[in-house]
């Protein structure tokens, strides 16, 4: 897989985890409709794949953005590759604060290199 490609891959990963949660959520969950003893929990049942969804939904949006400024031109780059960014965590400040990992080596970016 070209280097490139694995900056999809890390971005788009919590979402791809998420959906095949959902999907796996909707399997165990679906026979669970037919015993009459949780007949009653039937309607929670139908919920709880769909929230998962919704949560991967969720989760497509930030890295989508990061990537739409990072190829626009706008959005923060890694020094090392000129890879998009992640999101900022934080760091201890020992070792130099708060930092962003890159989508395309991995490497973390210490928040200097790109403010």
């Amino acid at each position: 897989m070209h280097r490139w490609n694995w900056v999809v891959v890390r971005a788009y990963a919590p979402t791809g985890f998420m959906l095949l949660a959902a999907i796996a959520l909707d399997a165990v969950l679906s026979p669970l409709q037919a015993n009459l003893l949780l007949a009653g929990l039937a309607s929670i049942t139908d919920w709880i794949p769909m929230a998962a969804l919704a949560a991967a939904l969720v989760l497509l949006v930030p890295p989508s953005y990061r990537l739409l400024k990072w190829h626009r031109g706008v959005g923060p780059d890694c020094p090392r590759c000129g890879g998009p960014l992640g999101h900022e965590r934080i760091g201890r400040e020992r070792m130099g604060g708060a930092y962003r990992r890159c989508y395309g080596c991995g490497g973390n970016i210490n928040h200097r290199h790109y403010e």
